[in-house]
């Protein structure tokens, strides 16, 4: 009997200590508010953090006055852009003049961006819910979609295609490009915000 119940409390304590990290980390939203609270989401996102700033700022005071909000209006922004962004991919693919290498990383690009978005609902389904785990796995994993068309773009060099017949199809990759990079910060920002002490 006394081994039964030592095994019942074991059992109990091991419950109660794998529930603990959930609540310590869900203690870790933030408590800024403001300019101070997208500041800090910004901070360290790499590249010009400016960008980032000046995105989030674009949120309403009621937005920026509580991090959760914060983090909904971010991950809704790379959401609505994201889908700007597919559409504008399918446009220059849809032109037969478009360079094979640079069509190919467009191509591996849409692919990530059409699933950028039911992980960017999970991630807001999570915030929402105020479970951050699930939320930060989202976030990690809309992440590594953009690194993947990032590094697809880098690797078609449409950079280096000065003789390119098509002009308007590698500035167009220039400026997926740029919100590529945009997209990434933005959902760094809203990592950074769910684990802000």
């Amino acid at each position: 009997m006394l081994r039964k119940l030592f095994l019942l409390l074991a059992l109990l304590l091991g419950l109660v200590g794998a529930a603990r990290p959930h609540i310590r980390h869900s203690q870790k939203i933030s408590k800024l508010t403001g300019d101070a609270l997208v500041e800090a989401a910004c901070h360290g996102v790499g590249g010009n953090e400016a960008d980032c700033i000046s995105t989030l700022q674009a949120a309403t005071p009621n937005q920026k006055a509580e991090a959760n909000a914060l983090a909904f209006f971010t991950l809704k922004f790379v959401e609505n852009h994201a889908e700007n962004i597919t559409e504008s991919i399918q446009k220059v693919n849809a032109d037969s003049d478009v360079d094979p290498q640079l069509q190919s990383a467009l191509t591996d690009c849409l692919d990530q961006y059409e699933s950028l978005d039911d992980l960017i609902e999970d991630a807001n389904d999570g915030v929402g819910a105020r479970n951050y785990p699930d939320a930060q796995k989202f976030i990690m994993a809309a992440l590594s979609s953009v690194d993947l068309c990032t590094s697809q773009l880098k690797n078609s060099n449409f950079e280096e295609k000065t003789d390119c017949e098509d002009e308007e199809s590698v500035e167009m990759a220039r400026d997926l490009t740029k919100y590529v990079v945009l997209h990434k910060q933005l959902l760094s920002a809203a990592l950074n915000i769910l684990t802000i002490d």
